[in-house]
């Protein structure tokens, strides 16, 4: 972003990055809310069975919080406060058509 910015260039970034260092940079921007632009995380229980070393209780436990409405909360206002704008879209239950939005 930094050189970007200093050549006044055309980059690819994540929103979050962008904000977090927008104040020091000349850019713009100029493109978003493409599904094709889309960052999509998951959480995967594996299987257990496929190690002894897999935490299998706790692996389905964080899976549950990632998705309950007090977490995708948590991710819908994290960086509000600091950036006036969410560095993340919860899309837990939503269908594929919806994902990205707010």
């Amino acid at each position: 972003l930094n050189i970007a910015s200093e050549k006044s260039a055309y980059t690819i970034t994540d929103r979050a990055t962008y904000l977090a260092t927008r104040k020091n940079l000349s850019l713009d921007i100029l493109v978003e809310g493409d599904p094709a632009l889309l960052n999509i995380y998951h959480v995967i229980v594996v299987n257990p069975q496929k190690s002894d070393k897999i935490n299998n209780a706790g692996a389905l436990a964080f899976a549950d919080f990632m998705i309950s409405t007090q977490a995708q909360e948590v991710i819908r206002t994290f960086g509000v406060s600091e950036f006036g704008q969410p560095l993340f879209f919860p899309d837990a239950d939503k269908t594929e058509a919806d994902l990205g939005s707010v």
